[in-house]
């Protein structure tokens, strides 16, 4: 494939991101319930303060175009002018209107207004239902302690020839070459949860940034690592919930 075939195909599946319906719906909505919002980043961005009125003409995966009117005093008539803010990253409705509400809480601060924006507002309570909480959480003290021994008895067992006399019925149980497979295929599982867990961790910090970063990814990356199904498990719970939230909407 050529580099302008595959220029092309991303252009096609970057437009698959946003379809020309949710387009509409994305504009109708933000005219309709926000714009008081719009107005105030008009004010700002568009160094118009004393613009009475602002409307979104066009949003694509590009960005969004918002048009204003304000008072010429010059001309004794209004004048009107438009400004197309870029989108950083678009993966859907969602993030268009993430982008949006950062444009507002700019331009409220700088406008110097109490409170913060009404989309801001709304959003945060619909990410409230919709967004399952991966704040990291630590196994039980006990757990992470028999997890810990586990992981060293075993090292032990497998690396020690000579091992404690009061360890010595272990060995005859099982063999230091089975110690030491276990030991090994021990280190591979975690590093193969671990490195499952960053990849998804990573996926999501890209489609939902208020729900994870690096810090976060880090702290689940490193506890699956290190205490395996004990983190994962509450990991994968959350998963799970997450997809059930996004399937009944």
């Amino acid at each position: 494939m050529s580099q302008q075939q595959q220029q092309q195909a991303r252009q096609r599946q970057k437009r698959d991101l946003l379809s020309s319906e949710d387009q509409e719906r994305l504009k109708e909505r933000l005219n309709a319930s926000y714009s008081a919002d719009i107005l105030n980043i008009a004010r700002h961005f568009g160094s118009r303060p004393l613009a009475t009125t602002a409307r979104v003409l066009d949003i694509d995966i590009n960005g969004i175009t918002i048009e204003w009117q304000w008072a010429d005093a010059t001309k004794r008539k209004s004048a009107k002018d438009e400004m197309q803010f870029a989108f950083r990253e678009i993966s859907g409705p969602g993030s268009v209107l993430n982008e949006v509400s950062s444009l507002a809480i700019e331009a409220h601060q700088a406008l110097g207004l109490a409170g913060e924006p009404q989309l801001t507002k709304d959003k945060r309570d619909v990410d409230a239902k919709n967004l399952v909480d991966f704040t990291f959480r630590l196994p039980g003290v006990l757990t992470m302690a028999s997890i810990v021994f586990g992981l060293w008895l075993l090292a032990y067992m497998a690396l020690v020839n000579n091992v404690h006399p009061r360890l010595k019925f272990i060995r005859d149980w099982v063999s230091q070459d089975t110690c030491y497979h276990l030991f090994v295929w021990a280190l591979i599982v975690h590093a193969l949860e671990a490195g499952a867990v960053y990849a998804f961790c990573y996926l999501l910090k890209v489609i939902q940034p208020q729900q994870m970063n690096t810090n976060l990814q880090l702290k689940w990356t490193l506890g699956v690592a290190l205490f395996g199904i004990a983190c994962l498990h509450d990991f994968a719970k959350r998963v799970s919930h997450q997809f059930a939230l996004v399937g009944a909407n």
